[in-house]
């Protein structure tokens, strides 16, 4: 007999509203409609009920819709950069992008964490 409480997925918004605090994001709520999060929040809903084998695939579907969404983000921030550069010009010498708005930390793309520091293994 299982005494464990069975875990309710309360949706994927209260975890990005947790990692967006304290920022200014006017446009942080337009996140609820993109197709990565719905997917993601689908399967995490749907987690608790399955048996080891299925979690680990659903966890695994996960994963590649979170890179997948992690190497738009990453699309951006280059397209963003690269534009700026050919729009404005980069200084003679200059390492440093050519706008402040390329220089924002969130245009920095961070560096790539081994696999195995970002995946739970179950």
């Amino acid at each position: 007999m299982n005494t464990r409480p069975i875990f309710t997925f309360p949706g994927l918004w209260p975890y990005i509203a947790r990692a967006a605090e304290g920022r200014d994001l006017p446009h942080l709520g337009q996140g609820r409609s993109l197709w990565h999060s719905k997917q993601v929040q689908d399967a995490l809903g749907q987690l608790p009920a399955l048996d080891a084998e299925s979690r680990r695939e659903l966890l695994a579907h996960v994963r590649g819709v979170r890179d997948a969404l992690a190497a738009a983000v990453e699309g951006i921030d280059l397209a963003v950069r690269e534009t700026i550069e050919a729009v404005e010009g980069e200084p003679e010498g200059a390492s440093a992008p050519a706008s402040d708005l390329a220089a924002s930390t969130s245009l920095q793309p961070e560096p790539q964490r081994a696999a195995s520091s970002r995946r739970k293994r179950v």
